[in-house]
């Protein structure tokens, strides 16, 4: 703890949508977590919501950050002088040490790891490895972060390398030393946590030493940066410009297209001669490999081609990206899911849709969780928590105990482990007592001891 090294992680750590939870707001209380062992006092206290994030820092600066993610600001806030300064939320940049060159987001590598979960604070939450680009004699060094879908997704300033995180991370450690949240309490948002106190005023940040890396964005796409602009472009491998350096963020092509910001935040599409195919003139555009571009403008979201072309008009006061044929979305009477005509497959009268598969989706009213189909109707009893447990069927959680039901809500085993994972391969890998684990296949049947070393 005494280290330098330990401080610098601290710092990394403790940042360090699900996304439609625009009804509540969650509290999320994180300790150090060193060595498998929690301390019961809080380092930090974030306050969360599908629109804002408030970190309260409480363990060396003490530090208050506010994320805006509509205006893509972050504002750190100095109780003491009463004063507060604004940045990009993202960055773009990770540093993990004084000495050593900040590292591009864009250069982590994310790896998602099936068949392991576990709970924390009361929440399902998978594993995530972030690998650093940096060689040491053991290696390359890894962030582990277990994260859950079922809050919205957290991430500000320089860390925001999270945003690569499909969920809110609940854990984030490296050499065994980090922070984990033990306690998540909802309640109604408090707009006074994210506004800035009137007679706070606003300065200037300190500068700090800045060096730029080039991104592979592509075969023979790189990222470039002018100090001219201050900005950063798109040349090839052979330094040739393929776009001016106006950009303040540029995403990684996919299927030959890249999402880019500029520098008034607003979000467009290049494709791989630097053209823009789709003006930057929207508030927000999220891209995947086969479906439509996600869209929000004047705070409403639909989808297109990339061509511009509406596939589905912006009716929706929030979406997600779709997931096979399916997209959940949100309008001012609640949450549905809509296919990719924006044919209403259920309609948007449940509080929070957190997953759909198969014509059946896991809904929260009032922190309890139901299945329910299209004609809106509830398959399940109540559960603590549900989520997709692989074979068709959904992993669920009752008295902080484990078990699988199916598509219709029947229970096909006992709800009885402490630990159970998703089906991957035909198995699952579960224990009733948190000490030894054993497979089970998709009818809950016994197969095999977990072989340990």
């Amino acid at each position: 703890m005494k280290s330098k090294h330990f401080q610098t992680l601290i710092l990394l750590l403790i940042f360090v949508n699900f996304s439609n939870a625009q009804e509540k707001m969650y509290k999320i209380q994180f300790a150090l977590h060193m060595g498998g062992v929690a301390e019961a006092e809080s380092v930090a206290d974030l306050y969360s919501t599908r629109d804002f994030l408030r970190v309260e820092n409480k363990f060396m600066d003490k530090t208050v950050q506010i994320s805006d993610f509509n205006k893509h600001k972050a504002y750190t806030l100095d109780y003491d002088n009463e004063n507060y300064y604004e940045e990009e939320l993202l960055s773009g940049k990770l540093t993990v040490t004084d000495t050593e060159d900040p590292i591009s987001t864009a250069d982590l590598q994310v790896e998602f790891i099936t068949g392991e979960s576990k709970s924390i604070a009361g929440y399902n939450c998978n594993k995530a490895i972030i690998t650093l680009p940096i060689e040491t004699e053991e290696g390359n060094p890894i962030i582990e972060v277990w994260y859950t879908k079922a809050l919205p997704k957290m991430y500000w300033g320089e860390y925001g390398y999270l945003e690569k995180i499909p969920g809110a991370a609940l854990s984030i450690s490296a050499y065994e030393m980090g922070i984990q949240a033990f306690k998540v309490t909802a309640s109604e948002i408090n707009p006074s946590l994210f506004e800035i106190p009137a007679n706070f005023e606003l300065i200037e940040k300190a500068e700090e030493q800045f060096t730029f890396e080039p991104t592979q964005l592509d075969e023979n796409r790189v990222s470039y940066f002018d100090e001219n602009t201050g900005y950063i472009g798109i040349s090839d491998e052979d330094g040739n410009q393929v776009t001016p350096a106006k950009y303040s963020i540029i995403h990684e092509y996919i299927a030959g297209y890249a999402v880019a910001v500029d520098s008034s935040n607003s979000y467009g599409l290049l494709n791989l001669e630097g053209k823009e195919v789709i003006p930057c003139q929207y508030e927000h555009l999220a891209r995947t490999e086969d479906g439509p571009l996600l869209f929000s403008k004047n705070d409403q979201y639909g989808f297109m081609d990339t061509n511009a072309r509406i596939l589905i008009p912006a009716l929706y006061s929030y979406a997600r990206e779709f997931d096979n044929e399916h997209a959940i979305v949100t309008t001012k009477t609640g949450s549905g899911v809509i296919d990719r005509t924006g044919k209403i497959i259920i309609p948007t009268e449940f509080e929070l849709i957190h997953e759909f598969q198969n014509g059946t989706a896991v809904i929260s009213e009032e922190e309890l969780y139901y299945l329910v189909d299209h004609q809106e109707k509830k398959l399940s009893a109540a559960f603590e928590f549900i989520t997709n447990g692989g074979e068709n069927l959904w992993l669920c959680m009752q008295n902080e105990k484990y078990g699988f039901i199916d598509l219709k809500g029947k229970p096909v085993t006992p709800i009885k482990y402490q630990y159970a994972a998703p089906f991957d391969s035909g198995l699952s890998l579960v224990s009733e007592n948190g000490e030894d684990f054993f497979y089970i296949d998709h009818k809950g049947k016994f197969v095999q001891k977990m072989e340990t070393e």
